[in-house]
């Protein structure tokens, strides 16, 4: 009997600690690029053109990794409450740049034919090379 009280005990007190941690994990606050530090920098129409030429060693070079991209706005639209900028390559695609959720700066900052530099994480390449958690720098 004592036996089955100590296990049930356990059991209860590690879904407490699951309990705890999953709400600690859900109220944490989100982190956008601007508070990490750069892997690379680069121009937009040089990292398109990685994408384009050799789409696996590009992913091995910039996937997951905090970007600095100078670039040109071509639009500023939004998507899912958030701003997305698109940064104009010359080439078919562009660098879209979806700016952290705390970014409604970027319409009164930014205007299309600006140049800018852009920090968010590459999160890959569909016809666009793609920046998530963006910040103006």
């Amino acid at each position: 009997m004592k036996k089955r009280q100590t296990i049930l005990s356990l059991v209860i007190l590690c879904l407490l600690l699951a309990l705890a941690w999953g709400l600690y994990l859900y109220n944490k606050p989100h982190a956008n690029a601007g508070n990490k530090n750069t892997d690379a920098s680069l121009t937009a129409d040089s990292l398109y053109k990685a994408y384009a030429n050799d789409e696996a060693g590009a992913n091995k070079n910039f996937m997951n990794k905090v970007l600095e991209v100078k670039g040109v706005v071509q639009d500023i639209t939004m998507s899912n409450r958030r701003p997305v900028v698109l940064l104009s390559t010359g080439q078919m695609g562009n660098v879209n740049c979806q700016m952290a959720l705390d970014s409604t700066e970027v319409f009164s900052v930014l205007h299309k034919a600006a140049q800018v530099v852009i920090k968010g994480k590459c999160s890959g390449y569909l016809m666009d090379v793609n920046l998530v958690d963006c910040v103006i720098k």
